[in-house]
């Protein structure tokens, strides 16, 4: 989110239940709804701001005038201290957040709706192509169609074994009766057309 828009976000906009903040289009930059999903450690964060929020509608309130902060930079500068941030400003998390979500594999179109760009040029800022990234697409490559390739085996092989367990299974089950005619354990009935029937 931009910092426009976390300054004037009302608890109306957020929604709990399904874990969602809706910023509506009179708060976006480029004048479009969006909704962005939070992770459990916005939703726990936000928790515990409702219960201090009393019935004020902003999440972020001006103890002077009672109404929206208009900056942060002195909060902010004391936590880049406590941090030891060098020359960080605030439009830096935006930027860090789009990288990292490009570093975690994120799509781009995923990306654009999170930072609300309408044009993917604007994302490009925001995903570099870093070494690690670069040696893993690379590794994808290399291995692109082994992996199909060694799942339609390892099906062939199952069918393989699996036909010759059944087959295995009836050769047994004949080998038993046999064993069991030759020890009169399970005789045959008696060919009614042998003449072998007695009264």
């Amino acid at each position: 989110m931009r910092r426009g828009e976390i300054l004037a976000m009302c608890w109306s906009w957020i929604d709990f239940a399904r874990g969602y903040i809706n910023i509506p289009s009179e708060a976006t930059k480029n004048g479009k709804s969006r909704s962005i999903p939070v992770n459990q450690v916005v939703r726990d964060v936000l928790s515990g701001l409702q219960l201090t929020a009393g019935r004020n509608a902003l999440l972020f309130v001006s103890h002077k005038t009672g109404g929206m902060l208009q900056d942060v930079k002195k909060g902010f500068r004391a936590a880049c201290n406590e941090a030891e941030l060098v020359d960080f400003r605030f439009h830096d998390l935006r930027h860090t957040a789009g990288t990292r979500l490009g570093d975690t594999g994120a799509d781009p179109f995923v990306i654009a709706e999170v930072l609300g760009h309408s044009d993917l040029k604007m994302t490009k800022r925001y995903t570099h192509a870093t070494d690690q990234r670069k040696r893993a697409a690379l590794e994808r490559i290399a291995t692109y169609g082994r992996d199909n390739e060694l799942r339609l085996a390892e099906r062939n092989c199952h069918k393989i074994v699996t036909k010759r367990r059944a087959e295995g299974w009836v050769t047994f089950r004949k080998f038993l009766c046999l064993e069991g005619e030759q020890r009169g354990l399970n005789p045959r009935p008696p060919d009614p057309q042998s003449g072998a029937l007695t009264n």
